[in-house]
């Protein structure tokens, strides 16, 4: 049984990995040779304990990602084990691993559904803002990357790091509108209660990925956002409508939704819509092929 650290992850699991291990996995999910249950939250006086299930046939594998947090952080970690001996692979610490999944899935979901970006926008300048950037600089190269935080002096802090981690120039607004003007690709990723993209009818086409939020209290784009849109992509529905408001009003107002299997599996399909939302929140699937692949090129299986 081997464990991995916080850093070993960051020194062996990339972007470009992470896109190939999401999509590896929703291919398997799409041909019913892998699954996932809802994550499943214990709650305590002093903490929450989420559990996230999965398993993948291809590989032989199951396990979950399991994350505390309390007052004082959050911890992560996936369990992995052997699907057909019961053995156990390994424990993987999971912070760095989550944010680069999260960042890939939708890079992927950007890539299919919309392709190559040209101009940029991002709500949000916290930790997993930093590799919603990275997954689009992953699938194409944007003219322009505009950036837009509640926090000003965050966000100029964040637009600094960024261009010099990724030698490209970022402009940062305090004026949302102006950031998403002209935009073709959205990412939202914000721990906003109320929604923070109210209308986007200015804009002709777009993709716009929604990240940030998991819990019902909690939303960042309108439903008249919702509602305008061509195509709603989830991940796995019965999680979303559990812990997305935005999904579960969309839903309940007569909505249809679209699950990320079946764009991955045919992904001809689903090309050509001028307005794609797809409302990510993370699931065990993910976490356990990105366990795998990352084990895999450790040269550990």
């Amino acid at each position: 049984m081997y464990y991995i650290t916080e850093h070993e992850v960051e020194a062996n699991f990339g972007m470009k990995m992470a896109i190939d291990a999401v999509n590896d996995a929703f291919k398997e999910y799409f041909n019913n040779t892998a699954g996932v249950d809802s994550r499943n939250r214990t709650i305590s006086e002093s903490s929450v304990l989420s559990t996230m299930p999965a398993y993948m046939n291809k590989y032989h594998i199951t396990g979950f990602k399991t994350y505390v947090v309390t007052k004082e952080g959050a911890r992560f970690v996936v369990l992995l084990f052997d699907s057909v001996s019961s053995e156990m692979i390994a424990v993987i610490e999971a912070n760095k691993l989550g944010q680069v999944r999260t960042g890939a899935v939708t890079a992927l979901g950007t890539n299919i559904l919309h392709g190559k970006c040209s101009v940029f926008s991002l709500i949000g300048s916290g930790f997993q803002a930093e590799t919603q950037l990275e997954g689009i600089l992953e699938i194409g190269d944007p003219s322009l990357i505009r950036v837009y935080s509640r926090t000003p002096e965050h966000g100029k802090q964040f637009v600094k790091k960024m261009e010099q981690k990724y030698h490209c120039d970022i402009s940062f607004s305090e004026d949302m509108r102006s950031v998403l003007e002209g935009a073709d690709v959205i990412s939202c990723i914000t721990s906003s209660k109320e929604p923070l993209i109210s209308d986007l009818s200015f804009l002709e086409s777009y993709h716009l990925n929604i990240g940030g939020a998991n819990v019902l209290s909690h939303r960042e784009v309108s439903q008249t956002v919702m509602r305008s849109s061509d195509i709603v992509v989830v991940e796995h529905l019965e999680q979303a409508f559990k812990e997305s408001s935005e999904i579960s009003d969309f839903v309940n107002e007569g909505g249809k939704t679209v699950e990320f299997k079946d764009v991955v599996g045919e992904s001809q399909k689903y090309k050509g819509n001028k307005k794609t939302i797809f409302k990510t929140m993370g699931i065990g699937l993910e976490d356990i092929a990105s366990a795998y692949h990352l084990l895999k090129n450790m040269d550990l299986l």
